[in-house]
């Protein structure tokens, strides 16, 4: 009995001084150590946007089955490829930007793009400023709607702009070459007029060289204004690939 009661108060110490111990105040990970937690509980499904995110490189699974001496050639291709070893596997998931853009739209944005339809065609703005939009409406990005608006708006303006002026340009340039082709006849008709009339010399007034060259100089003018729209234009493009980036 003495033993036990010996025995007891030495638990009886042990255990003060371990309450007198001082510890650090709980951390952010305390609780999750302490209590068990249900690991679904914590998993989410993603998104279909999100699943597009991540898709498989054709070029590094052939590095992989070469690394692991599978080689394919002729007729033992389809018992060594892909579609042999994981029948049931999906196919490669399209990017993100061509499940939300579609194909016809992409393929439209890329060949507006290349070099060779900047020379030729030029940009298409309508086709960016779509697909700028349709980006805008799964990944919202803060001012995106507004400045596309204000481009597209922008873009109107000028394309009308740019036809009024062609279509002036036009009218100014067929003007100024009926006129050049009926300078002779109307310098005939005028000497045949001040032959018949002597005494109106003086009133009649018939083109100048200062009046052809004031059309010249006001078609090139509306060129110039033509090619000042032109680089607006191009400022808009440059815009749109900074939004699209």
């Amino acid at each position: 009995m003495a033993l036990l009661a010996s025995h007891l108060e030495q638990i009886s110490t042990s255990a003060k001084s371990i309450a007198e111990l001082e510890f650090p105040p709980q951390k952010i990970f305390t609780s999750a150590l302490l209590k068990d937690h249900e690991i679904t509980t914590l998993i989410r499904d993603t998104e279909p946007h999100e699943r597009a995110l991540f898709s498989l490189d054709p070029s590094a699974l052939i590095r992989t089955r070469q690394q692991n001496g599978i080689r394919s050639t002729g007729a033992e291709s389809g018992l060594h490829g892909r579609e042999f070893l994981f029948p049931s596997a999906p196919p490669v998931k399209q990017s993100v930007i061509t499940r939300l853009l579609g194909n016809e739209m992409l393929q439209e944005i890329r060949k507006s793009s290349s070099n060779t339809a900047r020379s030729k065609d030029g940009v298409n703005v309508e086709a960016l400023l779509q697909g700028a939009q349709r980006l805008c409406q799964i990944y919202n990005v803060a001012g995106a709607d507004d400045k596309i608006q204000v481009l597209h708006n922008r873009y109107g303006q000028i394309s009308a702009s740019i036809s009024a002026l062609e279509e002036r340009v036009y009218e100014q340039q067929s003007l100024l070459e009926r006129r050049n082709k009926g300078q002779n006849h109307d310098e005939e008709w005028e000497a045949n007029a001040l032959e018949k009339q002597p005494d109106n010399k003086d009133k009649f007034v018939g083109l100048t060289d200062q009046d052809f060259q004031f059309e010249e100089d006001e078609i090139k003018e509306l060129e110039a204004r033509k090619r000042a729209l032109e680089a607006r234009v191009s400022g808009i493009e440059k815009d749109l690939g900074g939004l699209l980036r």
